[in-house]
């Protein structure tokens, strides 16, 4: 498949647009070295050098044509970006706050290169594709993964994972590439063959998100399904309402939504994940003091003080399984503002700059199910889902020339 190399008068960069390819198509698959060749004495790793080459391209990019980024991008992205870098200052674990504060920059670099390296429909379905080819390996890894019965996690659940380090990780991205599939299945007008092996690729993401057992993953999917038929395509209103009855008759499923509905205990007396993560969520906001609600304690800090106000034998720290949450204690209500307003700015940019009603209504959904799993899980932490999903939203925000 041909490098997309965006039109206009100035030449971009072939070795930042390779590089941008080259990271999109194999950053998926990456996460099992990555882990291999990391430093255990917490210093910067090969994943931190993705990260930088990743900001590399995006800053050559913009020192050639740097409209996009000050028309379009930093409006949305500066306000959260200086909160996070503001509060890196005031971090306990300033080389940890620093870290998370570039992770945070890389995810706006990967939302600002569509605008760069799109200047029009062919060149927006190019890099699409790329995406989705880069699900490719991921997907047969947890094809593998399901035929040779691993449990990824090794406590007795059967949960795939695929290239990713956590079972959720993978769950998020097969929600995106399904997002993508629907996505490119109305703009790109694929040839019939095409149409039928999308279509039977788009069940093999399903089955695997299925087999991720993250609840979340699938209250977003079910979202996604849901805005799109009542919006664009009724037929995947019926598919939304159908497929929980039918996958209720799976045993599996039906315990893994059991231990939610049955109340915070399970039959053995323990806490279910949602009720753990609420006590968290409680103590951790009940600790803070008034004197940090408006610029929190630092980014990162949430995990430092946890053992402060969540003691619990067995375990040193924890994340807070909240982007708001986390926001609102490590940057305060200045840094849940400025997140709250990316997406203000965000989601009217998506409806003016989609190619047709249907893309608009699945970028959108897309980015009301990020919201969504936002409340119950590390969203910010998943740097390469975070790198596909921000520059697919980018992708659907850059409009035709």
């Amino acid at each position: 498949m041909p490098l997309p190399v965006a039109a206009g008068t100035v030449r971009q960069p072939m070795w930042a647009v390779r590089l941008c390819a080259a990271l999109l198509l194999v950053r998926a698959s990456c996460d099992p070295l990555l882990e291999a060749l990391r430093d255990e004495g917490g210093g910067m790793g090969p994943g931190a050098l993705l990260n930088a080459l990743l900001l590399l391209a995006a800053l050559r990019l913009a020192l050639l044509r740097p409209h996009p980024l000050a028309a379009l991008v930093l409006p949305m992205w500066a306000p959260f970006l200086l909160a996070g870098l503001a509060s890196a200052v005031i971090a306990p674990d300033v080389a940890g706050a620093m870290r998370l504060a570039l992770v945070q920059a890389s995810y706006c670099a990967a939302f600002a290169l569509p605008f760069w390296l799109i200047r029009g429909q062919a060149d927006r379905l190019r890099w699409l594709r790329l995406l989705l080819l880069s699900s490719l390996l991921p997907a047969c890894w947890g094809l593998a993964e399901f035929a040779l019965g691993r449990d990824a996690q090794g406590d007795g659940l059967y949960r795939l994972q695929g290239t990713f380090s956590h079972p959720n990780i993978f769950a998020f991205y097969l929600l995106l590439m399904i997002a993508l599939s629907l996505y490119l299945l109305r703009v790109a007008s694929p040839s019939p063959a095409t149409r039928r092996l999308m279509w039977a690729y788009l069940l093999v993401l399903l089955m695997l998100l299925l087999l991720t057992r993250t609840r979340s993953a699938w209250a977003g999917c079910l979202l996604l399904f849901v805005v799109y038929g009542l919006l664009a395509e009724r037929r995947f209103l019926v598919y939304a309402l159908a497929a929980p009855a039918l996958l209720l008759l799976n045993d599996d499923v039906r315990a893994r939504l059991a231990d939610i509905a049955a109340g915070a205990y399970d039959d053995q007396g323990q806490l279910n994940s949602y009720a753990w993560r609420v006590l968290l969520w409680r103590a951790g906001l009940r600790w803070m003091d008034g004197m940090h609600w408006l610029y929190g304690y630092g980014l990162e800090s949430f995990r430092f003080y946890s053992p402060q106000f969540f003691p619990l034998p067995g375990q040193d720290s924890w994340d807070p399984h909240n982007v708001y949450i986390q926001l609102y204690f490590e940057t305060g209500a200045a840094g849940l503002a400025a997140y709250g307003w990316l997406f203000l700015r965000l989601l009217p940019r998506l409806w003016r700059a989609a190619p047709s009603w249907p893309a608009a209504v699945i970028a959108l959904a897309m980015a009301l199910a990020y919201l969504l799993t936002s409340w119950s899980d590390n969203m910010l932490y998943y740097l390469s889902f975070n790198w596909y999903f921000w520059f697919f939203i980018g992708s659907a925000a850059v409009r035709e020339a």
